[in-house]
């Protein structure tokens, strides 16, 4: 059953990204169940955000389309020159959504690319925390089930992002509310029934 109050108040269209919309089935202090559904201008990009880690780990299935998660590891200096590194520019990351400040810049770190996973329907992974990661969309559509785990770390403490460039924290176009009628249109479009769909 999907709690419609819940994803009222936690959904959002755009979310970090144009063509990312993100609607809440359910949220407690333990578990927030979440589809992220990613078309557009999402399924073009070969990264659909900046690498990052997390406040939480949480479990990823995809139910529709096909993604690649892209992971990192923090190298040292010197480390440059390794096939799969790549010099990026380190960020705390305080969200604007929890009352943040956005980036912070913290100086130049190197990331060296260790794996890539291709998911198609039914194949699933977990995401630990600080593990630094990155999704590209390999087919547009791609709807995304997570179960998000409770925080490990406090919502006072910056996560972590790497960009090639400065990022920005506008969100011009970003972060729009789903109205109740269009987050029950999204979800029967995808197949969930309307007795599914229920405060």
């Amino acid at each position: 059953m999907i709690n419609l109050e819940q994803a009222v108040a936690n959904s959002y269209r755009n979310f970090h990204a144009k063509g990312l919309d993100y609607i809440c089935l359910s949220r407690t202090e333990k578990m927030t169940q979440k589809l992220y559904i990613l078309d557009g201008d999402a399924s073009k990009v070969p990264e659909v955000v900046n690498p990052h880690d997390h406040r939480y780990p949480f479990h990823t299935m995809v139910l529709h389309g096909k993604m690649a998660d892209h992971r990192w590891l923090r190298g040292q200096p010197g480390m440059e020159d390794l096939d799969d590194a790549r010099v990026y520019k380190a960020f705390d990351y305080m969200t604007p959504l929890n009352g943040g400040d956005g980036f912070t810049y913290r100086g130049e770190e190197v990331l060296v690319r260790t794996l890539e996973s291709v998911m198609e329907p039914g194949d699933s992974l977990t995401t630990q925390a600080q593990h630094v990661h990155t999704i590209q969309m390999l087919a547009d559509q791609t709807v995304l089930l997570l179960n998000q785990f409770a925080d490990i770390y406090p919502a006072d403490k910056p996560t972590s992002t790497w960009s090639q460039d400065t990022p920005s924290i506008s969100d011009d176009g970003l972060y729009e509310r789903f109205t109740e009628g269009q987050i029950v249109d999204r979800l029967a479009s995808m197949g969930f029934s309307v007795k599914e769909v229920a405060a």
